[in-house]
């Protein structure tokens, strides 16, 4: 995965960050709606989201429908995890029939019917998400083998930390700020793996357990590197910054 300068993405779309921050948590929101519709698990929802930040880091959100790619990343993730790991078969109408009650219901609320999904409807939509797969794959360069935070967490959590009473809630917050991650642009200028150990730490804070400079049998000084000697203290710092930066803009 190609990482790329902080500052290159937080200028990239020409819109001001605090605008692109919103627009990215309203795509994972959609992404995240989309998913629960479809019963996708969030591996799946990860990779799209992950895809939708780095298009629209390559691509200007005023000449895109957000939706409708966000619909294709989601589509384009499912055949990348469910095809080499599952063999599941992806239904392109369906895709196309969740993304019209869901988008009508973000649009105009619950209480407004949406229009009738008829052949025509459906046929529009197709073509649109089916040309944003291709404008993602592009984009993408036809890499869609997204190495995720989520991927990292067990690992980072045996290392740092070796005597949880209660792992299974630690690593469900761990899990959580993965997820969040996706909101940033951590994932993006950060490499992978200090993002997770970036969402360990917050998870850490927020379960109330020490810090990991502050365990025992950890060194202080280079804690860290036992997770991976190649890891540097200032770019599991930047990863914070990022995350809890999306937080505290949505």
């Amino acid at each position: 995965m190609k990482i790329f300068p902080e500052e290159e993405c937080r200028r990239a779309v020409g819109l001001p960050f605090e605008i692109q921050q919103q627009l990215r948590s309203g795509d994972f929101a959609f992404i995240t709606e989309m998913g629960r519709q479809l019963q996708i698990d969030e591996n799946v929802l990860c990779s799209a989201n992950y895809m939708v930040n780095l298009f629209f880091i390559r691509r200007s959100y005023l000449n895109y429908d957000r939706h409708i790619i966000s619909t294709a990343a989601l589509m384009l993730a499912c055949k990348t995890h469910n095809f080499r790991r599952q063999n599941k078969r992806i239904y392109p109408n369906t895709f196309a029939s969740t993304y019209h009650s869901v988008f009508h219901r973000r649009m105009h609320g619950a209480d407004r019917q949406p229009p009738v999904f008829d052949d025509t409807l459906k046929a529009e939509y197709l073509m649109k998400i089916f040309k944003g797969e291709f404008k993602l794959l592009k984009t993408l360069e036809f890499d869609v083998d997204i190495d995720l935070p989520l991927y990292y967490l067990e690992n980072v959590i045996s290392k740092l930390y070796t005597n949880i009473e209660d792992k299974n809630v630690f690593m469900t917050m761990a899990r959580v700020m993965a997820n969040e991650s996706l909101r940033s642009i951590a994932p993006l200028c950060v490499r992978t793996q200090a993002v997770a150990v970036a969402c360990v730490v917050l998870a850490g804070v927020i379960c109330n357990l020490p810090r990991p400079q502050h365990l025992v049998l950890i060194n202080a000084e280079s804690w860290w590197t036992i997770v991976s000697p190649d890891l540097t203290l200032q770019e599991i710092t930047q990863a914070i910054r990022l995350i809890m930066e999306a937080i505290t803009m949505k």
